[in-house]
């Protein structure tokens, strides 16, 4: 995710990612595909869960931020099935 044109006086910007989960803890598959779960991971491989927080610093001279993060999909007990896999991850943003 990336942020432009930040305010001059930021020089960090934290957010917290937020979704719906099933009882492994990760974000829950919305689409067909069953015993399926969505894995958000940042740029440092630590795992985003619900309510979890990233805080990075904003570039001084071209006031962008970046949030290098990726998605995968994973099975935690097996016996995926076929389908689609949809997942909807809020985020809020704190200006600092």
């Amino acid at each position: 995710m990336s942020l432009t044109d930040c305010p001059a006086e930021t020089s960090a910007v934290t957010a917290i990612v937020t979704g719906s989960t099933d009882n492994t803890g990760y974000y829950k598959n919305e689409g067909t595909a069953e015993n399926i779960q969505i894995e958000l991971r940042d740029d440092q491989d630590a795992t985003l869960k619900n309510g979890d927080s990233k805080t990075v610093i904003v570039d001084e001279i071209t006031r962008n931020a970046q949030f290098p993060l990726k998605a995968r999909a994973i099975t935690v007990n097996g016996n995926a099935s076929q389908g689609t896999i949809e997942a909807l991850i809020n985020v809020i943003y704190t200006w600092q």
